[in-house]
């Protein structure tokens, strides 16, 4: 469907705007904005055809409308404007008259006989008219298009302010100069050295107006060139300012990352969309400006620690945080989150602080996160995502901005809270000479976390907003902008965001997730093997021997890993499981030093695979040796004429080696002492046994014994 004063814009880039439908829908005048030419006629179905088949497209606005505030224009602009509306509405209300080129010639002859206007600005103004959207304000004079915009004028004779205190005169700013100008900027300017402009001026010289010299000496020396050949610093200060914007400069000197943290324009606000509490929650850390003392030898520094806190947009109630010594990273940034899903009232009984439930009342997930790039990306935060149906928005590298609730919170709690406690870091620390704060250190992590939970109760409870933007309802119901009052506001009248869910699920989800390998042995996971009273009931080791290994969701603690988390088992949330008794020694292990550990065997496997592959070289070469031995003997052995002869003695041939190896293997206890003379008696014949020198020596006692008797 096209409309009067539309814009279509065709394949090869021309406008035309429709100046005309007739009442039948069969004929349409249009007019080419960017040429001379008078408009022309075409047919409606054609141009709706055209329109249909992608071959024009409908533009969104129009940039050729002059919009000018009746107070913002001149009384001289005024009477100018109504001059020539008094000549020319005549002429464009005789629609579709005026559109006919026979019969506009003799209208506009008319027009000039009354008004004493030439022809060619009759055909001016209306052109102009229609071009510029059919409306009265087109007829405004337009001198915001004289000049030569983007050109500059060239002058043969030196522009400018005289100089007063020179002889010299000078030279015009010409191509040639520009050139050079642009050159030195980017070179030298424009650069993160960030020289200033004075500087960039005279290395600018010495690169383009200087002449080498060779000196008495043998020195080379740069000698400046005559001063009329020369640009002054106010030319090439007033060609930088009219060529680059201060954006351009500041982006080009400092870098879009820092421009857009410290230099552009703030024309935004945490708050406007935030429909109410829980609809979007910031979360950020920081590192702590105290040292800590450890909790079980105070004498020990553990340095500082990594606070995380998590705030209601729409009320700046902290809705979580966590302070401990891990870094920022998955870890830290999951015990925030699973402490804003926590009841506070327990939470803060844990710390020895009593409170009541309305004090504290945040133990919930909320819509939206926005965070840092880094702890909420990657797979880790997939798992949150899909199960508890929390969108996460990342802010771009370096735009700490973007997040300014929670970071003016840093700020704020630095400044009333941790810069009044012993071991604070100050900002003489690293001058020379400056104290070392760390040796000031008396507080252990417990009792620092005890005092940013009172901090955070203040405020919630009692922190004016000063700069906080009431809407009109709350205006309306007078609701002070305290956090507390905000969040009962916005629950009471707005809210829809926040959702309960019970901390264990919290946790179970904000756990790392991954996939574990069900196998004949245990489920498996990470090299280890885990074992679960339902696993064994429901006969999942012996499906996997049977049918084959399977995979099952998990989640897990990388801090210890005694126990893994299979995840939606037969209607269950989550099934644990528990290390297999043979894996005792993994037992309260991380996942660092569990992967540490197997690194380490795996070395030690690799360090000792050569000398193993040596040894079953070694073992080979005197296997064949052994063989080759046996088969020379072979050769040298008389066998049976026959195979059947040869074993059919078998079992014969095989008693008569038992008794042999009996004889050589039986037990004999000083087998290699001599007996004495005389005393074994040798037989002759084979029937005879030989007598043992100890049996001898028996025998001898006992006759002996009945002879004195």
């Amino acid at each position: 469907m096209i409309n009067i004063n539309d814009i279509y814009t065709t394949a090869d880039r021309k406008e035309f705007r429709i100046l005309w439908i007739s009442p039948e829908m069969d004929t349409v005048y249009v007019i080419e904005l960017t040429d001379n030419k008078m408009p022309v006629y075409i047919g409606y179905e054609e141009i709706q055809m055209q329109l249909q088949d992608g071959e024009i497209q409908i533009s969104d606005s129009d940039r050729y409308i002059r919009l000018a505030a009746e107070d913002y224009i001149t009384d001289k602009d005024k009477e100018q404007r109504e001059a020539v509306w008094s000549v020319v509405k005549p002429l464009v209300e005789k629609e579709p008259d005026i559109y006919d080129r026979a019969l506009r010639g003799e209208m506009v002859l008319t027009a000039c006989r009354e008004s004493g206007l030439t022809k060619m600005s009759i055909y001016r103004y209306i052109k102009r008219y229609w071009q510029r959207g059919k409306s009265k304000n087109a007829l405004l004079s337009q001198f915001q298009n004289c000049g030569r915009k983007g050109k500059d004028y060239v002058n043969q004779k030196k522009t400018g302010r005289p100089r007063i205190y020179e002889n010299a005169v000078g030279r015009n700013t010409d191509d040639e100069i520009k050139q050079i100008f642009d050159k030195a900027v980017k070179k030298y300017y424009h650069t993160q050295r960030e020289y200033s402009f004075k500087t960039a001026y005279e290395l600018m010289l010495k690169d383009y107006y200087t002449t080498q010299v060779k000196q008495p000496d043998g020195t080379i020396r740069n000698v400046l060139s005559d001063e009329n050949a020369i640009p002054t610093l106010r030319q090439f200060r007033y060609w930088y300012s009219k060529t680059y914007s201060i954006q351009e400069k500041l982006i080009t000197r400092k870098g879009e990352k820092e421009f857009n943290l410290k230099h552009r324009a703030i024309l935004g606000k945490s708050g406007p969309g935030i429909r109410g509490p829980g609809s979007q929650y910031q979360i950020d850390s920081t590192i702590g400006d105290i040292y800590l003392v450890s909790q079980f030898n105070r004498a020990n520094i553990v340095g500082r620690p990594i606070i995380y806190f998590i705030i209601d947009v729409f009320s700046r109630m902290v809705a979580g945080m966590y302070i401990g010594l891990e870094g920022p990273s998955w870890i830290g940034t999951m015990m925030a989150l699973a402490n804003a899903a926590t009841d506070k009232v327990t939470y803060c009984a844990g710390y020895g602080i009593t409170i009541a439930a309305d004090e504290w009342p945040c133990r919930h997930i909320p819509d939206t996160i926005l965070a840092d790039r880094g702890e909420l990306e990657g797979k880790s935060v997939e798992t949150l995502i899909n199960a508890l149906n929390v969108r996460v928005d990342n802010t771009p590298s370096f735009r700490a901005d973007m997040k300014g609730v929670v970071e003016k919170l840093f700020s704020s709690m630095d400044i009333k809270t941790t810069a009044f406690l012993p071991g604070h870091v100050k900002a003489d620390m690293k001058q020379r000479g400056g104290k070392d704060y760390r040796l000031d250190a008396q507080m252990d992590i417990r009792q620092f976390t005890r005092i940013m939970i009172k901090s955070i109760l203040n405020h919630n409870n009692e922190h004016f907003l000063e700069s906080y933007e009431r809407n009109e309802n709350m205006i309306a119901d007078n609701v002070e902008p305290i956090p507390v009052k905000l969040w009962d506001w916005g629950i009471a009248h707005c809210s829809g965001a926040l959702r309960s869910v019970s901390e264990d699920t919290v946790k179970l989800y904000l756990m790392p997730s991954d996939t574990a390998l069900v196998t004949a042995k245990g489920i498996r996971f990470k090299g280890l093997n885990y074992l679960s009273e339902r696993a064994v009931y429901e006969h999942w080791f012996e499906t996997a021997r049977a049918k084959g290994s399977y995979k099952v969701d998990i989640s897990y603690d990388p801090r210890d890993l005694s126990h893994i988390y299979v995840r939606n088992v037969n209607g269950a949330l989550y099934e644990q499981s528990h290390l297999a008794d043979w894996e005792a020694k993994w037992f309260g292990k991380s996942l660092d030093e569990v992967t540490r550990q197997q690194a380490a065997e795996r070395a030690l496997q690799a360090r000792n695979k050569t000398r193993s592959l040596q040894s079953r070289i070694d073992l080979n070469t005197e296997i064949e040796n052994v063989i080759r031995e046996a088969e020379q003997m072979a050769k040298q052995t008389a066998f049976p004429n026959s195979k059947k002869e040869r074993i059919s003695d078998i079992r014969q041939n095989r008693a008569e080696e038992k008794e042999s190896i009996r004889n050589n293997e039986a037990f004999i206890l000083n087998k290699d002492e001599k007996p004495a003379t005389g005393q074994a008696v040798q037989s002759t014949k084979k029937s005879e046994k030989t007598i043992h020198p100890i049996t001898a020596l028996i025998k001898k006692k006992a006759e002996e014994a009945l002879n004195d008797k």
